[in-house]
């Protein structure tokens, strides 16, 4: 079972801007709305070797608001979807994937775009 997530510094970075562009305070609710737009995105993410230096730590159950099981039966079904097997190790690392994908998405964003999407996403989420 996964308790704790690591994301990367680049990902630190695109939260502190997502939030500042936003008003969104809890990084956990920015990247369960990434990990959705990217799950979303029917390709698969490029493999990435992330490097976790300067980056920060989430509690799982914190980032899936007590949820774990949908979030983690949605990386299941990507992963069964996509050929993979299915592992603690391949479900954390599909969910890294889906979220600093997401992130990145997010933040290319134009700042019109991004409020309303996001607006629309946390009104029928």
């Amino acid at each position: 079972m996964i308790e704790r997530v690591k994301l990367t510094a680049t990902a630190r970075n695109q939260l502190a801007t997502i939030k500042r562009r936003t008003g969104i305070e809890h990084n956990n609710a920015i990247c369960r709305h990434a990990l959705c737009i990217s799950l979303a995105n029917p390709s698969v993410p490029p493999d990435e070797n992330f490097a976790f230096a300067g980056g920060i730590e989430i509690d799982w159950r914190t980032l899936t608001g007590g949820q774990d099981d949908l979030y983690t039966n949605l990386l299941i079904i990507r992963l069964l979807s996509e050929g993979k097997r299915v592992s603690e190790d391949t479900i954390r690392q599909v969910f890294l994937l889906h979220v600093h994908r997401g992130l990145s998405y997010l933040v290319s964003r134009r700042d019109d775009d991004l409020l309303v999407e996001m607006g629309n996403s946390l009104a029928h989420g």
